[in-house]
């Protein structure tokens, strides 16, 4: 079953004729502008980006100047720093006595030169620090692409564009320099040279790695077997420069990345040129996923930004450096048997709550309430339950939860450790008696409780009644909210007869995740991955571990099947030698845990069932109808264009005695 990567209605390219002054949207084909009269622009939810003629011109005219200038101003600078530090270096020696001995340079140390030249060197150093954190201070970064409604989609389509509802912003203002400079150096007497660009492109580290981790092999000498070259793709007008920005705008605010890269630009022209789309075809790779990996590399860049220990957001210094015991209150006995999630995810770097968004929002409300604030949430195995709360977490520490939520701590009750407690204190009634009063003098607390049901026994005999006769009384009445996970079967085992229960408690329900949520899911796994079992996870890998494990692994839902699945191929690979993991491992593992054969389709199999209808038809006489429809179900069937939870077709053959009924269903 093939992955919604979700790059649908997330942006829109338009394009306006100033001579009819008509308006147009870009589908599937995106064209080159050549007339200086037609433009490309692109809309996203709240934005819509412009770039004109004369912006181009500018950059190509001045482009170059600039970064000359700049070279040659961070030279200089350079080169003055260099008799400072020798400077301070005398000064540091003369001040221990080296020179007393060595008149001439101790003079030169006492002289004016020496004080210029060390104050040209520092003035040297604050040419190089404003230079180095020019782009920090202020940087310029893309909007996050949200996805636009349907409503306004349908109005576009309809209507057409109604521009005074976006904020306008040029697309040239979000060009790396980088970027900048390979469109620069490969326009020549106003023409564009796209194939040169391709060639440099190609041939960067970074663009490599792309490919590395899309498990395909790119590089000049396969661009030429594939007759890509010079001679095959055209060149432009500068023009049409404007087109390739705006495509490569596209791809930026599609991978979330935060500027206009190379590997953007590279994106564009394996969109506007087919050629380049057969090549990806060959190896069995596609744009989007090479899209993925450039979304998954700017995760990558933006995740190590986030972590700061000097990040004014983290708890500690929103309370203004005061411990958070002091601020919260201390929990003693507590401590023995909950564990802090905000502080356990405070130096993580990966994402929780990824495709649960509407939960988390509905569970933000219930948490927000004055009366009834307890909640439980309900979902099949493996669909992330858990991790709702360490997202709710998550966004505590960020602050971007309203005012009821703020500094909230989120404790996670741990069943195992009250019984293993409980044995040191023997008088478990106390104990827990007292830690509900520490929760409620501590103030502001949410306790989480997973796998609920363990607390609450089926029947009144069974072993869990005394704890639960105990810990009940407080859940019902808590001062503090109560959030709880379980099952759909084990809700309906322990939930149902406790009519108090079920009333203390909103419930919320936790859906599956798409299969794009848990491809960005599994993404968030693979720098772990790979340094616990030391090999390199491409993304078909990671594409076959979703789609298998949506597909056979019933027992659980996504993203723990997938996760488990990519884990256990991890190991495999691990143990058997293999350092680079593709789909075939993935499938394998698949195959020897499930018992069954799993595979893709090969080049013989693709021929058998290209040639199936004939063969058929040379073996049955006169039922070309049946066999098309048989035909077309087993096609179906092996390109997964069909229900994977439904079977590949039931056919009934009616017809008189005789006709072949039973010797169809034997070919």
């Amino acid at each position: 079953m093939a992955i919604d990567y979700g790059w649908q209605n997330r942006t829109v390219i338009g394009s306006h004729s100033k001579d009819s002054n008509t308006f147009g949207l870009v589908d599937k084909t995106l064209p080159i502008l050549t007339r200086e009269s037609d433009a490309l622009f692109l809309i996203t939810r709240d934005q819509f980006f412009t770039v004109s003629t004369p912006q181009i011109s500018n950059v190509l005219a001045n482009f170059s100047k600039y970064t000359k200038y700049y070279d040659t101003v961070r030279l200089v600078a350079n080169v003055m720093l260099i008799p400072g530090l020798l400077i301070a270096f005398g000064y540091l020696l003369r001040q221990i006595g080296v020179f007393d001995s060595v008149k001439i340079l101790k003079d030169f140390l006492e002289s004016n030169i020496s004080d210029l030249l060390f104050g040209i060197s520092i003035f040297s150093v604050f040419v190089l620090w404003h230079d180095y954190y020019k782009d920090k201070s202020h940087p310029v970064r893309l909007p996050k692409a949200e996805k636009i409604p349907l409503n306004d989609l349908e109005e576009i389509r309809n209507s057409g564009f109604k521009f005074g509802r976006y904020a306008h912003l040029e697309a040239i203002n979000f060009v790396n320099e980088l970027t900048l400079d390979i469109i620069c150096r490969h326009t020549k007497k106003d023409r564009i040279n796209t194939a040169r660009i391709l060639e440099e492109l190609v041939g960067y580290p970074e663009i490599q790695e792309i490919f590395r981790r899309a498990n395909i092999v790119i590089d000049n000498d396969i661009l030429e077997k594939n007759d890509v070259t010079q001679g095959t793709l055209p060149e432009y007008q500068s023009t049409t420069i404007r087109s390739f920005i705006i495509y490569s705008l596209n791809e930026a605010l599609l991978t979330s990345s935060l500027e206009i890269q190379p590997k953007h630009l590279l994106l564009a022209l394996f969109n506007v040129f087919p050629v380049l789309s057969k090549i990806l075809l060959s190896q069995n790779s596609s744009i989007d996923i090479l899209r993925e990996v450039v979304r998954y590399q700017s995760y990558e860049i933006q995740k190590k930004r986030s972590l700061s220990y000097f990040n004014p957001n983290i708890p500690y210094f929103r309370k203004g450096g005061i411990a958070g015991s002091w601020v919260y209150g201390y929990t003693f006995i507590l401590n023995n048997f909950t564990k802090n999630i905000n502080e356990h995810i405070l130096k993580d770097r990966d994402i929780y709550g990824i495709g649960h968004d509407e939960e988390i929002e509905n569970l933000v409300s219930v948490l927000g309430k004055i009366s009834n604030k307890n909640a439980l949430l309900i979902g099949e195995p493996g669909v992330g339950k858990s991790s709702i709360m360490l997202g709710i977490a998550q966004k505590i520490n960020r602050g971007d939860v309203p005012q009821q939520l703020k500094d909230k701590r989120v404790l996670q009750f741990d069943i195992n450790g009250l019984i293993a407690h409980s044995s040191k204190e023997k008088n478990i009634e106390l104990l827990i008696e007292k830690s509900m009063k520490e929760l409620e003098n501590a103030g502001d607390v949410i306790l989480f409780i997973d796998e609920m049901q363990e607390l609450i026994p089926s029947k009144a005999g069974e072993s869990g009644h005394s704890l639960a006769g105990i810990l009940l009384p407080y859940i019902l009445n808590s001062s503090f909210p109560i959030i709880g996970t379980v099952n759909y079967s084990d809700y309906k085992k322990y939930f149902y007869s406790s009519e108090s229960l079920r009333q203390s408690f909103t419930n919320i329900e936790v859906n599956e995740i798409s299969a794009d949520d848990a491809l960005q899911i599994l993404e968030t796994k693979i720098s772990l991955l790979e340094t616990n079992f030391g090999i390199y996870i491409t993304f078909p890998a990671l594409i076959s571990a979703v789609e298998l494990a949506q597909r056979y692994t019933k027992e659980r839902k996504l993203p723990s099947s997938a996760v488990q699945l990519l884990e256990s191929a991890c190991s495999w690979a691990q143990s058997s030698g293999v350092s680079l993991l593709t789909e075939e491992h993935v499938s394998k593992v698949l195959s020897n845990q499930k018992g069954i054969s799993i595979g893709s389709v090969n080049a013989q199999e693709s021929t058998k069932l290209m040639k199936l209808e004939e063969s058929m038809r040379a073996r049955v006489i006169g039922q070309d109808s049946a066999i098309q429809a048989l035909v077309e179900a087993l096609k179906r069937a092996h390109t997964d264009i069909r229900n994977p939870n439904k079977p590949i077709g039931a056919f009934l053959f009616m017809g008189p005695t005789g006709v072949g009924k039973t010797h169809v269903a034997k070919v």
